[in-house]
Order: C-alpha cells, then sequence, then structure tokens
C-alpha cells in the first residue's frame, strides 16, 4: 500500500513538473532599417510561467505600448530562431531573457545584418542582446515553423535509426531547393542540393551517434524530421 501511494505521488509530481517545464515559443519584430527581410523578426523561447504570463499580457497590448526583449544569448539557433527559411547563427539563452521598458544602445543590435554578421563579437564580448524595436508580436505553435510530420508520398526518410548512411527520396511534384542538417541544438552540419533530384544519400560516418534534424527546403515550406544515428 505505501509503495503504491508513493508511485502515486511520484506521477503526480512528475506530471506537474512536465507542465511546469512546457516551452513556449514567441515571435518578435524588429525595425532595423537595413533592408535585409531576414531582419524584421526572430524567435525566443522560456519555459517560466512568470514570463510566459507577461509576454502574453504584453500581445494584449497595442504594439506600442509593448515592452522589449532584452537578455543573453548563445551560438546555433538553439533549434528554434529563425526568420522563415533563414535560421540565425545565435539564440536568447531560454529562460534567461526578460521584457524590459527601455533598451540600451550598446546591446542594440539587427537579428541578421550585426548579430549574423560578428555572432562571436555578439556573444563572447557583449553577451546580450537588446533590440529597442524587438517587441513580441505573437506566439509560435510550432517553432520551426515548418511541418514535421513526415508526409507519405512527399518525402521519405530511412532508415531511421540510421547508422552510416541516410535516404532523402522526394516522392512528389513539390520543387525542393536543398537539405540542411542540424544537430539537436540547430547547428548546421553540412547542406545538400536538392534541385532537380529525387533522392540524397547522405553519408554520416564522421557524425558521433545522436539526434539530428533533416530539413528539407521549398519555395515557401520546409519539412522537418529527427533522426536518430546509431
Amino acid at each position: 500500500m505505501k509503495n503504491l501511494i508513493l508511485v502515486s505521488i511520484l506521477i503526480l509530481t512528475s506530471g506537474l513538473f512536465s507542465q511546469a517545464q512546457t516551452v513556449r515559443y514567441f515571435e518578435f519584430t524588429t525595425d532595423c532599417g537595413h533592408g535585409n527581410w531576414q531582419d524584421t523578426t526572430f524567435i525566443a523561447s522560456t519555459s517560466n510561467q512568470i514570463l510566459i504570463d507577461s509576454v502574453l499580457a504584453n500581445l494584449d497590448r497595442p504594439l506600442n505600448e509593448r515592452k522589449f526583449i532584452n537578455g543573453p544569448i548563445d551560438y546555433g539557433n538553439g533549434g528554434h530562431n529563425h526568420n522563415a527559411t533563414h535560421w540565425f547563427l545565435w539564440h536568447f539563452i531560454p529562460n534567461q531573457w526578460n521584457l524590459v521598458e527601455l533598451a540600451a544602445e550598446v546591446c542594440d543590435g539587427c537579428p541578421y545584418t550585426d548579430l549574423d554578421s560578428d555572432t562571436a563579437y555578439w556573444v563572447e564580448t557583449i553577451g546580450y542582446h537588446c533590440p529597442w524595436s524587438g517587441q513580441p508580436v505573437r506566439e509560435v505553435l510550432i517553432p520551426t515553423g515548418v511541418n514535421e510530420q513526415n508526409l507519405e508520398n512527399e518525402i521519405l526518410i530511412f532508415p531511421n535509426p540510421f547508422s552510416a548512411q541516410l535516404s532523402i527520396d522526394f516522392s512528389s511534384n513539390h520543387l525542393f531547393s536543398h537539405c540542411i542538417i542540424s544537430d539537436i541544438l540547430g547547428r548546421e552540419i553540412t547542406r545538400l542540393n536538392a534541385l532537380k533530384k529525387e533522392k540524397l544519400i547522405w553519408d554520416s560516418n564522421d557524425l558521433t551517434e545522436g539526434v539530428y534534424v533533416v530539413s528539407v527546403v521549398g519555395e515557401s515550406e520546409i519539412h522537418s524530421f529527427k533522426v536518430v544515428k546509431q
């Protein structure tokens, strides 16, 4: 009986903890003035419920009354930071960023024109990002902004799990331009040309075991799949 009660408590506690740790993703807008479309938005994530409530409350306000994002950044897109088909080389560290009333000039910059162009400087020297126009505009339910289902008759990726080689088979009328292979943190490993091809073979002998992401990029869509190397 005692064991049954203990198991029940553990299950209940685990469920509550999982709910408390649910990651939410929010898109922020920027107005950099450089004319690059990649600078227009970026995405940040958090599982901090207080911060989530703060962002949601800001989304209920007019845009000119919303606060600005401010926080430490790190290398890689974190598996979520992108604008359409462009994946950034940096991301806000989850649960360490916040919303503030004003941004300082020293950490103000454009996500693509500035941070992507000199990521090492921004991560290692500045350490923070506080775009003066970085205001929340919406919650992103699918962080990658892509279709993560392996849709029948469109894209077939096999075997999964795999060991040495992975086949990417395009059996649809969709026009795909390239495939991006990245690790679970969003760091790009390689890029494969997919134009006018029905199948790609990825040789992964040099990679360690783990989870990777295959993103198949089309003209206006991305299909993303998790694969496991054993």
